[in-house]
This record gives structure tokens, C-alpha cells and sequence, in this order.
């Protein structure tokens, strides 16, 4: 089998098991300060929930490629901060929504919950960013995340539209 990582190209071994194989491709990766991030084998994209036991212990030389791709920690870590700010951004837009329909008095009390917990989603990983060290925006995000959730326990609709409004939404623009 011709196995291909990044711009790196060898034959595997006759007797090579395709987990021996991929074995290989993730200590040449880890070497070079790398993770693998895309698997095609011949023309089908592996991912991790198509490797199991049954496809670790198949004779490599029963296919023709391997191809891997590779980027760094930091390339990856990079792409998190893009994807975390397209999904601040959504979620200021979805809580624009929903304080539209509070400040009418028509608290869509299930949307809100949804909401919350993608909120949750977004703080979780905002926290786990900082390497242990939580960051300011997401301690403050979160304090005002608990008072809005201690507003609507109370069912004081003006201090949770007003949090809403005044403390978590401008949090997430950026």
C-alpha cells in the first residue's frame, strides 16, 4: 500500500496491518508536533468511528492508498477561535430573537432553555480555551449568565430582558 502524509510519501510493509500502518502515519505526525485530521483511504474519508478493531487487523496491502493530513496544534486552535466567534455571533443573533419576544411579554420560555444550554456550550468552551486559566470574558459572561438565570427564577421579566439586553448579548459580539 503507498501511504501519504502530508507531502511525505513511502510503501508499507507487505505484512503490515492497517493499524500498524496508521500506527506509523501518528507517530511521524506526533514527531513533526502534529495531529492527523483527515483519513481517505483508497477514495473513502475515514474518520475515528470507522476505525475499529475489525479495520485495525486488515492486511494493508488489501488497498492501494493511504493519505493522511496533518495540521498543528496551533492551525487547529486557530480554526477553534474562527468557529467559536461564527457561533458568538449566532448566538447574539438567536438572543436578539428571543429578547424581542421577552420585551413583548411572550417569553418563549423553551427557545430560552435551548438557548441557555448553547450558551452553556459556548462558556464551556471559552473556559477550556485559556489552558485551566478561565478569561475574563467568559468569567464576566458567566456571572451575568447566573444573575439572568436567578432573574427568570424569580419571573422578573424586565431584569432578565434587561440582562439580556444590557449584559450577555454585547458579550458576544466580539
Amino acid at each position: 500500500m503507498r501511504v501519504k502524509l502530508d507531502q511525505e510519501e513511502w510503501e508499507s510493509l507487505e505484512q503490515a496491518t492497517l493499524g500498524e500502518v496508521l500506527a506509523e502515519i501518528s507517530d511521524r505526525a506526533h514527531a513533526r508536533s502534529r495531529l492527523v485530521t483527515a483519513l481517505r483511504l483508497d477514495h473513502r474519508e475515514i474518520t475515528d468511528r470507522d476505525i475499529d478493531a475489525s479495520l485495525m487487523l486488515e492486511p494493508a496491502s488489501r488497498y492501494e492508498h493511504l493519505a493522511a493530513v496533518t495540521q498543528s496544534v496551533e492551525e487547529l486552535e486557530h480554526a477553534a477561535w474562527i468557529a467559536a466567534g461564527r457561533y458568538a455571533k449566532f448566538l447574539r443573533k438567536e438572543g436578539l430573537a428571543l429578547l424581542e419576544a421577552w420585551r413583548a411579554g411572550l417569553p418563549r420560555d423553551r427557545a430560552m432553555n435551548e438557548w441557555l444550554g448553547e450558551l452553556a456550550d459556548y462558556l464551556e468552551f471559552m473556559e477550556g480555551r485559556r489552558q485551566g486559566a478561565v478569561s475574563e470574558h467568559a468569567t464576566s459572561l458567566g456571572f451575568w449568565v447566573r444573575e439572568l438565570l436567578a432573574a427568570r427564577e424569580r419571573e422578573d421579566l424586565v431584569s432578565t430582558a434587561d440582562l439580556l439586553e444590557y449584559e450577555i448579548l454585547p458579550r458576544l459580539e466580539g
